[in-house]
């Protein structure tokens, strides 16, 4: 394709980028999971202030970058949220295993708590993701 088609907002298959998504309501489920766990992720990391935020965002990064990557269809999202589950599991593992929260009480299970829930979502937006991409083909 065309760098300038990209430019203009033109999908592969010569779609625009906007309608990619079309009035798939699988596709719009995905998107909207995916921001309500962006969300609740900046949100909770704000309130928790606990240092390990950036680790989180990194995860949400990941997001974008890979929906860009995909070049916002379907089934790349799904795939790109299924690696973001997985950054998400490591990240949560990672913490939990840390020296400071590991001599803390209960400061570990709540970590792996907080990932494994937003790896979740992740999840469920992969699966609705994947829904849109099957109803696209």
């Amino acid at each position: 394709m065309p760098k300038a088609a990209k430019a203009n907002g033109i999908a592969e298959g010569g779609r625009p980028m906007t309608e990619v998504g079309g009035k798939n309501g699988a596709y719009r489920a995905g998107v909207a999971v995916a921001a309500m766990a962006s969300i609740l992720t900046v949100w909770t990391t704000i309130v928790r202030d606990d240092g390990n935020g950036m680790g989180f965002f990194m995860v949400i990064m990941a997001v974008a970058v890979g929906w860009f990557t995909a070049g916002f269809r379907p089934a790349g999202m799904a795939r790109t949220m299924l690696g973001v589950a997985i950054m998400q599991a490591a990240v949560g593992m990672l913490i939990a295993t840390a020296p400071v929260t590991a001599n803390a009480p209960g400061e570990s299970s709540k970590a792996l708590l907080f990932s494994g829930f937003f790896a979740v979502l992740w999840l469920i937006s992969g699966a609705f993701f994947r829904a849109a991409a099957q109803t696209d083909s």
